[in-house]
């Protein structure tokens, strides 16, 4: 009989202790200090632009209904800290160039049922030196906060957490469509553009277009150099002289100028359209001339001298 009275003290000792508990975990205070909201950690974004302008129409148009302005860290406050930390004007002397970040919108409502929603919209404009707009990425980030109706809903701590939440996505969007849509406005911290900052080399194995196209000289193939003897000999000069771009044999230039020197033009010419055909091998003889000796003529008996035998006859 004793367990019953024990595990009645116990169930009523747990009935008392846990929502004690749990009612010490909802009173817990929320924090009232904050660290301030910076993004250089990301990484600079160098844009080949002379100055970089901050534009906040949030404030020329605000929100109805916006707390925004309750957070530790405002949210329109904290798009310009990373606008400051992120975007750097890193043009060379030659950038005109303009470039505009604009905080279209920027705000935090308290809907109905103790909702907090928040709404983030930027843009960056890239100016000519005249004005006019060449390229823009935006970007676009929005949060919902369901923060425990017991408490404030509109509590700096709720604030600042629904604000920290946009503000992680809208870096991570807004460097992909800068990336994205203002490629050719990348440059690196000394200048120097992104885009050119590697060089690509096909794997096919093609020849590059830039590489210098030989002359026709250096083109030519041994098949191309090495003519015919009969058309080398026709093409020498009449003096004798041997041009730079034809190639001879040596036998075959040593006689032809030799010729060319003791004799008229014309008859060098002459000696040389008649050497080459000598020199050419014969179709029949490849060897030269056929040195076998003929065979001896085996001549048929002159008419008459061949006489048909008798007939003889049998009795």
């Amino acid at each position: 009989m004793m367990p019953f009275p024990r595990m009645r003290l116990s169930h009523l000792v747990a009935a008392f202790v846990l929502p004690a508990a749990l009612a010490g975990c909802a009173d817990q205070p929320q924090p009232t200090r904050f660290a301030p909201l910076s993004y250089d950690y990301l990484g600079q974004i160098h844009l080949n632009v002379a100055t970089l302008d901050v534009v906040d129409n949030s404030v020329a148009n605000p929100e109805p209904g916006d707390i925004g302005y309750k957070s530790p860290s405002p949210p329109d406050h904290t798009l310009r800290q990373m606008a400051a930390d992120r975007l750097i004007a890193t043009g060379n002397a030659a950038a005109a160039s303009t470039a505009h970040f604009v905080i279209d919108r920027a705000f935090i409502l308290h809907q109905p049922g103790g909702t907090l929603d928040g709404q983030m919209d930027i843009h960056l404009d890239i100016l000519n030196p005249e004005g006019r707009r060449v390229a823009t990425a935006s970007a676009q980030a929005t949060q919902t906060l369901h923060p425990d109706p017991s408490q404030d809903v509109e509590s700096p701590a709720n604030l600042y957490e629904i604000t920290k939440d946009m503000m992680q996505t809208i870096n991570v969007e807004f460097e992909y469509q800068i990336r994205h849509s203002l490629n050719k406005w990348l440059v690196d911290a000394g200048g120097t553009p992104m885009n050119n900052a590697i060089q690509t080399q096909p794997l096919t194995g093609a020849p590059d277009a830039t590489a210098p196209v030989p002359s026709a000289a250096a083109a030519s193939t041994p098949a191309t150099d090495t003519m015919s003897d009969t058309k080398r000999l026709t093409e020498l000069p009449s003096a004798g002289t041997t041009p730079a771009n034809v190639s001879v044999d040596s036998a075959s230039t040593d006689t032809a100028s030799s010729a060319a020197q003791s004799s008229t033009p014309a008859q060098a010419q002459a000696q040389a359209q008649a050497a080459p055909q000598e020199s050419e091998p014969s179709a029949i003889f490849p060897a030269g001339t056929d040195d076998t000796p003929a065979p001896a003529k085996t001549l048929s008996p002159k008419a008459g001298f061949l006489t048909l035998p008798a007939n003889k006859k049998t009795r």
